[in-house]
């Protein structure tokens, strides 16, 4: 006699047959993933050229000597620390951008035709022996459920992400990234000011001071000084331009590691628990266990 129950099962299994070949499932999730992976691509980009700039300042020293006298400091102190978090953030956006494509890479293979074909005939022949027998054999089951996380799991995991970032993430990472492309065009100005005065105080100091005492004696008029380098305004302009792109970077790395690893891991978990479920309550309790005829 045909259950209410068996129908119910044959029902989700021709079902699983229409999804399989519903190609929007597939599209959007590759459509996230590719934007996905172009954040990370962008956010990657201006790590590194944060880090070039952090580099270049480590490595320079503003001297001036006006009048034979010397005054100098070194501003890799100060960044040595920062410059250090900014590489492991570049190398985190990498890891990201690899997750992407990762993810990418899965969702081609569960939506390729093959896949399709063979869920096809796992779902019909599973809707047969419902209907029919009453009954499947527990590892004919398993088949089809594994069959069905291959085909759906990474692009629903995929969605649900998504959704998760654009309802709870994306305006902090808006955020984040316009600060800290902020934070790197206020460092390559700060740097710009660097190498300017670290110029006008190192242009050939002997004969800046000649040409003063020359300068003196053929007009008896004491010309301006040269100007001194204001060491502390930039200084502090690239010591305030890192400690922004320190609470952006940190953010950023947050807001990734949610979306790549911490957010896909749990829905795919749930996905695995369900489909374990559904192994041991529907489909090997539904007409009994099977017996050796």
């Amino acid at each position: 006699m045909v259950t209410a129950k068996r129908i119910a099962l044959a029902a989700v299994a021709l079902l699983l047959i229409g999804m399989a070949w519903l190609p929007g499932t597939q599209a959007s999730a590759l459509e996230k993933s590719e934007a996905g992976l172009k954040r990370a691509l962008t956010t990657y980009a201006i790590a590194r050229g944060l880090n070039a700039a952090i580099s270049v300042a480590q490595g320079t020293e503003l001297v001036a000597e006006p009048m034979g006298f010397g005054a100098s400091i070194a501003i890799g102190q100060v960044l040595d620390p920062i410059n250090d978090l900014v590489e492991q953030f570049s190398s985190l956006m990498l890891l990201a951008s690899v997750a992407f494509g990762l993810q990418i890479f899965l969702i081609k293979i569960g939506g390729h035709t093959l896949v399709a074909m063979a869920l096809t005939a796992t779902a019909i022949a599973y809707a047969a022996m419902m209907v029919w027998r009453g009954r499947s054999p527990g590892w004919f089951t398993r088949l089809l459920v594994i069959l069905a996380l291959v085909r759906f799991a990474i692009p629903l995991t995929t969605l649900a992400s998504e959704q998760v970032y654009l309802a709870f993430l994306q305006q902090g990472y808006d955020a984040a990234q316009t600060g800290l492309e902020g934070a790197n065009s206020s460092l390559q100005k700060a740097k710009g000011q660097l190498g300017e005065e670290s110029q006008t105080g190192n242009a050939a100091p002997g004969a800046k001071a000649e040409s003063w005492w020359k300068a003196w004696l053929d007009r008896g008029a004491m010309p301006a000084l040269p100007r001194m380098p204001d060491f502390k305004k930039v200084a502090d302009d690239i010591k305030a331009a890192a400690d922004s792109a320190v609470r952006h970077v940190i953010d950023l790395i947050v807001i990734f590691l949610l979306q790549t690893i911490v957010l896909p891991l749990l829905f795919l978990w749930g996905l695995i628990i369900a489909g374990r479920s559904l192994v041991s309550s529907l489909g090997d309790r539904a007409g009994g266990p099977t017996t050796p005829s």
